[in-house]
């Protein structure tokens, strides 16, 4: 039983040494953390390259990915579009096709709406 119990804590210690940091996170990262972290990291700094990944993530199924990336854009671009994350599905892409169609547009740092 002690050895089964062992085995099981080493293993436990083996398989969350194997996943990277949350600051080491991306965009397509499976770990919510990971991705929140650098949603938010984006906003932070304001990264501009980084508009059309976060345009991506207002589909998500997760309220706090949603919420997160459009407080970035925001940040970013100083406006939402009219992007709700709490809104009912529908409401939510149409917003989301203003954000695709402003992002094929490509950003300019200096544009503000």
């Amino acid at each position: 039983m002690i050895k089964c119990i062992t085995l099981l804590i080493c293993l436990a210690a083996a398989l969350t040494g194997c996943t990277p940091r949350a600051s080491q996170g991306s965009f397509d990262s499976p770990d919510p953390a990971a991705k929140l972290y650098a949603i938010h990291r984006a906003g932070t700094y304001q990264d501009t390259a980084a508009v059309k990944d976060l345009v991506e993530q207002l589909s998500s199924d997760d309220l706090a990915v949603r919420m997160i990336a459009i407080n970035a854009l925001d940040r970013i671009i100083g406006h939402r579009l009219g992007y709700n994350p709490y809104a009912p599905l529908i409401e939510r892409q149409t917003a989301v096709d203003r954000w695709v169609q402003f992002a094929r547009r490509g950003y300019v740092s200096s544009e503000r709406l």
